[in-house]
């Protein structure tokens, strides 16, 4: 560790403004960590130096509760006013890297098992003659003056090269930026001319800005907050290209068929030479039978596990991507891979989607239940989770729905989520639930999951009603222990134990009518 990181790290520790202002403006690396694990700025939050933690944020530190240190900041703070601050700089939404379709976006740079390339680029000023491998739909969505540049539409060439005057070094940072690679902090000085020419003819208006503004700052750390403001903005200007790229170019040439009936070959063809730029097909058929064909890419629904593990499998072959290399022109009908979703409705469908392609996060609660049961079958852990965070948070979801639905939902996709808000619902008015007879169904299933019996059988759904019941009333375990020794009725009354023991009888009650214990 360095002698200047170790003075600031002293400075944030004790508090010394005027020197964490005085080291700071040297260039170091604010975020970086002593020996301990620990950053300026956690060592500021931690001691409760709300001015120096201010200064720090307003430098460049960077705050991400998504990150260890960035949550040991937030969660070590002294004081409630510094934790606030630190969620106000919180970026943990914006951080590039934090972001599963930027993840994912930028992954697609390296080589993988199956080729999902169709167009190669390389510099003419390149002695190796290095050939970058990328996607059509990511470089005319990403980049749509570089479209108007070179002609690779409707079978037009698949290698293009560019002009020696773009330089290798320059054609790999543009081709990063346009795969949400972080790589602001990669840009020379002596490529900064070259850089803003090139991203003016393709289009990159937020690469252009940045480096129009980053050449005439020379403080280290202004830069550093520079960055990170541009690359949330570009960020999120990627996740709108590809929401309008989805709408314009997937679900509008989107085609359907009736039931019993497949694409025709000529509708196939069509597909293939739109600006989608696909190279597979994913079939969705909904509850009528009606068959909807969409225009995709092997590269995308490679961010799906199912997808991923079939596409790894030996399988591919049935994909046709032994015959469909990269650099064809227009494959055959008999060439062209198809892919299922499961069964659902188209809308379902496209949610999911939406969330492959750009991170979509907005799930209508009227499509919720079966997003969560789609994403279950696709391996996606975390559209689940927030299928599920939408059916607990609606209000509207009972209306539709029993709480008995959503509780065997919960148990198919093993989303404890929903068994949780089931046992709570059902518990906050047990005397109501307690008639259906849905509920006794609902015990005898749970008493029929215990995996590990012993002497008295615990049963999930029943412990956690008994839990929400406590939470109903507000008592703690010993609180009932203490109130059933109590004589005191009107005390019992006032205090609601009389009708937690009511409701918690109510529970006996069906158990014994069910001849089971727990």
């Amino acid at each position: 560790m360095n002698k200047i990181f170790s003075e600031l790290c002293y400075a944030c520790r004790v508090g010394d403004k005027e020197n964490v202002d005085r080291l700071a403006s040297t260039g170091v690396n604010l975020n970086a960590v002593d020996e301990f694990d620990n950053s300026p700025l956690f060592l500021a939050s931690l001691c409760g130096h709300e001015e120096v933690v201010k200064l720090l944020l307003e430098r460049g530190a960077v705050c991400d509760r998504d990150r260890y240190e960035g949550a040991r900041c937030i969660y070590g703070a002294l004081t409630d006013s510094i934790r606030d601050i630190l969620l106000q700089y919180d970026i943990s939404k914006a951080v590039d890297l934090n972001q599963p379709f930027v993840m994912h976006l930028s992954s697609l740079l390296k080589e993988s098992a199956y080729q999902t390339h169709d167009i190669c680029i390389t510099s003419l000023g390149s002695k190796q003659n290095n050939r970058l491998r990328l996607h059509k739909f990511i470089l005319n969505t990403r980049s749509p003056g570089f479209a108007g540049q070179v002609d690779f539409f409707n079978g037009g060439k698949h290698c293009i090269e560019i002009p020696s005057s773009v330089s290798p070094t320059v054609l790999e940072i543009v081709t990063k930026f346009i795969y949400l690679v972080p790589v602001l902090h990669e840009i020379d000085a002596r490529d900064m001319n070259c850089l803003i020419d090139l991203s003016a003819l393709w289009g990159m208006s937020e690469l252009k800005e940045f480096l129009e503004r980053v050449r005439h700052v020379i403080d280290p750390s202004e830069k550093s907050t520079m960055m990170v403001e541009y690359q949330h903005r570009i960020t999120e200007r990627a996740r709108e290209q590809l929401c309008c790229f989805v709408n314009d170019n997937i679900l509008r040439n989107a085609v359907d068929v009736g039931p019993n009936l497949s694409l025709r070959s000529q509708e196939l063809i069509s597909m293939f030479n739109s600006s989608a730029f696909p190279d597979l097909i994913v079939v969705v058929e909904n509850s009528m039978g009606l068959k909807r064909f969409y225009p995709c890419h092997l590269a995308i629904l490679s961010r799906s596990n199912y997808f991923k593990i079939m596409f790894d499998l030996p399988l591919a072959e049935c994909f046709a991507y032994k015959q469909f290399k990269a650099y064809r022109n227009i494959p055959s009908p008999t060439e062209i891979p198809t892919v299922s979703f499961p069964p659902c409705e188209f809308e379902v469908a496209e949610l999911l989607l939406r969330y492959l392609y750009y991170d979509a996060s907005e799930i209508p609660w009227q499509y919720a239940m079966d997003v969560l049961l789609i994403a279950d079958h696709l391996l996606e852990d975390r559209v689940k989770s927030m299928a599920a965070v939408v059916i607990t948070q609606s209000k509207d979801i009972l209306e539709e729905y029993s709480i008995f639905q959503i509780l065997y939902l919960g148990w198919e996709t093993r989303m404890e989520r929903l068994e949780h808000y089931a046992a709570k619902i059902v518990a906050n008015d047990i005397q109501r639930y307690a008639k259906d007879p849905e509920l006794k169904k609902a015990i005898m299933l749970s008493s029929t999951r215990i995996s590990i019996r012993q002497e008295t059988d615990s049963i999930e759904f029943v412990d956690d009603m008994r839990y929400y019941l406590l939470q109903k009333y507000a008592f703690e375990a010993d609180d009932v222990e203490f109130l059933g020794e109590e004589d005191d009725e009107d005390l019992l009354k006032a205090s609601g134990f009389s009708d937690y023991m009511k409701d918690n009888s109510t529970i006996e009650a069906l158990l014994g009518k069910l001849n089971l214990q727990a």
